[in-house]
């Protein structure tokens, strides 16, 4: 793992941290109630974020993958994030496990729609970059012919 992994990785550890801070921070706002953390809730929130952050370990050194493989780093990638955040939750008791099995699914419906989105442009794209070169092919062709 060279420096600028490990500075993304650092990265992600705060991003991760800053939102789960401002998420809880928004939610008592809304709910208009007063929270207190003691020194383990802090501890645990931290431990959440870092948990949530190791699976990203999995993308380290990879430079050139086939699609297949990035999609199977992908899902596995989902798996082990969600098992570790909502492990923790549920272990925390901070959700329950119907709760848990909930969100995760969830997530799943748009992480697939969204990737079966993104192949369904991408397919059509490359169609038609395809029809754009046989079309120049074609024209280049008859040129010479002549």
């Amino acid at each position: 793992m060279n420096k600028v992994e490990l500075k993304i990785l650092f990265f992600l550890f705060c991003s991760i941290t800053t939102a789960i801070v401002l998420f809880v921070g928004v939610q008592a706002t809304i709910t208009d109630e007063n929270i207190t953390f003691t020194g383990i809730d802090l501890l645990k929130l931290v431990s959440v974020s870092f948990a949530s952050t190791l699976p990203s370990l999995i993308f380290v050194g990879q430079r050139s993958t086939s699609r297949k493989k990035v999609i199977i780093l992908s899902a596995t990638h989902f798996i082990l994030t969600a098992g570790a955040v909502f492990g923790l939750l549920i272990l925390y008791e901070w959700i329950d496990a119907a709760t848990a099995i909930y969100t995760v699914l969830c997530f799943l419906f748009v992480y697939v729609t969204a990737y079966t989105v993104i192949e369904i442009r991408g397919q059509r794209l490359a169609k038609r970059l395809n029809d754009k070169i046989n079309a120049f092919h074609e024209a280049e062709n008859e040129t010479h012919d002549d």
